[in-house]
C-alpha cells in the first residue's frame, strides 16, 4: 500500500540531485567556454588577468578532451564532492528537523573540492587544464546544487502529500514549552515526512517508570517509528531508561538536553536546537549483518596498509624501549571487548616492568572514577611518556583489528579493574559494539575527558555510527595525535 511505503535512505535522493547539478554545470560549462563567443571573450580576459597571454590556440584540442573525457572527469568531481557533502553534513537523512546551512555546507564543500584539485594539478605538475574551466564548473555547481535540492525537497513533499508515501509517525514526550515547539513543528512542517500522532503529558506527581509505561504503550499503539523526549529536567539515567525502551522497540529517539553537552561542546557533533537546548538524535538499532561485516574488512584492510606504513615507525619505538629500560618490548593486557567479552590487547611497553603490580598502592592518587589515570604516573619510563604523548604506544593493537578483535573506530575497551568499577547500569551498554583503536571520546579530550561523558560519547557513536562518522573521527584522531592533546 501507499502509506507503507518509506523512504530510508533519503541520501540517495540528495545524491541523485547532487549528480544531476555536476552534470548540468560541467556542459553549461563547456558550452559557455567552446562554443560561445561571450565565453570565449571572458575566458580569455580572465586568462590574461591571471597572467596567462597565449589563449589563442586553446579551443580546438581542448574542446575535444573536455568532451570525450566528460564521464570520466564528471565521475572524479562526483565522487570527490559527494564525499565532502558528506563530511559537511549534507546526507543527514532525518538527523535534523530544523533547517540547515545548506548553501553555505555546499559553498565550502566546493571550495574544499577545488582546493583539492588545484593539489593534485600542482604537485603533479599538471600545466594541461586550464584553471578557470574548473573554477566555472564549481560556479555553476553551486547554484545549481542549491536548486536542485530545493527541487528534490519539494518533489519528496509532493509525493508525501500527494500519494502518502514516505510517512513516518513520531509521538513526544513532555509536557513545557520545548514540548509545545516540537509539537508545533511536526505538525507545521513535516520535516522529512515525520507526522505526529500522539503526545504523553507528563502528568502531576507521576513517577517516572509510569511515564515510561505510558510512552511504551501509546508507542505501540501508534506503531510509531521515532520518539521524541521534550523534557530537559530529565536525569542522564532516565534518558538512557528512554533509550532503552527505543532500543527494544527499533526506534530512532531525539532528546533534548542540557546533560549531554559534551556530544556538541567537546566532540562538535551537530544538533538541532529548541530554545538554546541541544536536540540531539539517536538513530535506532541497525549495525548488522551485511554492514557489519563490511566495516570489519574495510577495518582490516586499512590496518593492513597502517601496519606497512608506520613499520618504520614501530620498530625505531621497540628498539628506544629495548634499549631504554629492562623488560618486554610489548605490554599485553586483558580488556573487556563487545558483550563483555575479554581479549588480549597488545601495547608498546611504557611503564618499568611489572609495574601493574603497584598499581593497587596508588589508588589513592587516581584523578578520575571509572578508570584509573594519573597525570604524572611514576610508573611511566620517559620514553613512554613520549610514546603516550604521540599515541605510538597504541600501534600495536593495530595486530589486533587484524585478528578481529577490534576495530580502527569504536569504543576503547578498559582493563578488567576499569569494568568492576562502572558505577551506572548503562555504562555497560558501552559494550554493545566492538571495541576500536579510536573514538568519539579519543577526539574530544582523551584522558582529559571525564569517565561519565566518556560512556556518553560512546553510546552516541554506537547509536549513530556510519562510515561517515567513522571517517572523521579518524581523521580528527590524525590531528589530534600530532598535536598530543590530552595524553598521558
Amino acid at each position: 500500500m501507499k502509506g507503507d511505503i518509506k523512504f530510508r535512505h533519503l541520501w540517495l535522493f540528495q545524491l541523485f540531485a547532487d549528480f544531476a547539478a555536476l552534470c548540468l554545470a560541467y556542459y553549461i560549462t563547456y558550452f559557455f567556454r567552446f562554443h560561445s563567443d561571450v565565453g570565449e571573450r571572458f575566458f580569455t580576459l580572465v586568462n590574461r588577468t591571471a597572467g596567462v597571454r597565449d589563449t589563442g590556440a586553446i579551443v580546438g584540442p581542448f574542446s575535444s578532451f573536455y568532451m570525450v573525457s566528460a564521464p570520466r572527469i564528471i565521475l572524479i568531481m562526483v565522487l570527490t564532492l559527494s564525499f565532502l557533502y558528506a563530511l559537511f553534513n549534507l546526507y543527514p537523512g532525518r538527523r535534523f528537523i530544523m533547517r540547515r546551512p545548506i548553501a553555505w555546507n555546499v559553498l565550502q564543500g566546493n571550495i574544499a573540492a577545488l582546493a583539492i584539485f588545484y593539489t593534485y594539478f600542482y604537485l603533479s605538475r599538471n600545466t594541461f587544464h586550464p584553471r578557470s574551466y574548473f573554477v566555472t564548473v564549481i560556479f555553476f555547481n553551486v547554484v545549481l546544487c542549491i536548486l536542485f535540492r530545493s527541487w528534490m525537497g519539494g518533489f519528496l513533499n509532493y509525493l508525501r502529500t500527494r500519494y502518502s508515501v514516505d510517512k513516518h509517525t513520531a509521538i513526544v514526550v513532555g509536557a513545557n514549552d520545548e514540548a509545545d515547539y516540537i509539537k508545533s513543528l511536526l505538525e507545521v512542517l513535516h520535516p522529512h515526512g515525520l507526522e505526529l500522532v500522539g503526545r504523553v503529558d507528563v502528568e502531576k506527581d507521576m513517577s517516572f517508570e509510569e511515564l515510561l509505561k505510558k510512552t511504551q504503550e501509546l508507542a505501540q499503539q501508534k506503531k510509531v517509528d521515532m520518539l521524541f523526549v521534550a523534557d530537559k529536567e530529565h536525569s542522564i539515567n532516565e534518558i538512557m531508561l528512554f533509550m532503552e525502551l527505543a532500543d527494544k522497540m527499533k526506534l530512532s529517539v531525539k532528546i533534548l538536553s542540557d546533560k549531554m553537552n559534551v556530544l556538541h561542546v567537546q566532540a562538535k557533533m551537530p544538533t538541532d536546537r529548541i530554545h538554546g537546548v541541544p536536540l540531539v538524535h539517536f538513530d535506532s538499532p541497525r549495525y548488522e549483518g551485511v554492514r557489519a561485516s563490511a566495516t570489519n574488512m574495510i577495518s582490516k584492510t586499512v590496518a593492513l596498509i597502517l601496519i606497512v606504513l608506520l613499520l618504520p615507525v614501530m620498530l625505531i619505538a621497540a628498539l628506544l624501549i629495548k634499549l631504554t629500560s629492562a623488560g618486554p618490548v610489548l605490554f599485553v593486557q586483558e580488556r573487556i571487548g563487545v558483550n563483555r567479552k575479554p581479549f588480549e590487547m597488545y601495547k608498546f611497553r611504557t611503564m618499568y616492568d611489572r609495574a601493574e603490580e603497584t598499581q593497587a598502592q596508588l589508588e589513592e592518587f587516581n584523578e578520575t572514577n571509572g578508570v584509573f589515570k594519573i597525570k604524572k604516573d611514576p610508573r611511566v619510563t620517559p620514553v613512554g611518556r613520549f610514546l603516550r604523548r604521540f599515541s605510538i604506544d597504541e600501534l600495536p593493537q593495530l595486530f589486533n583489528v587484524i585478528k578481529g578483535d577490534m576495530r580502527i573506530v569504536g569504543p576503547r575497551p578498559l582493563p578488567q579493574r576499569d569494568f568492576e568499577n562502572y558505577y551506572e547500569d548503562w555504562h555497560y551498554s558501552r559494550h554493545a559494539g566492538q571495541p576500536g583503536l579510536t573514538c568519539l571520546w579519543q577526539i574530544s579530550g582523551r584522558s582529559d575527558i571525564d569517565f561519565h561523558d566518556m560512556c556518553l560519547l560512546d553510546v552516541y557513536y554506537l547509536r549513530n555510527r556510519s562510515w561517515i562518522l567513522d571517517i572523521k573521527i579518524f581523521i580528527r584522531t590524525i590531528w589530534v595525535v600530532l598535536f598530543g592533546r590530552g595524553a598521558y
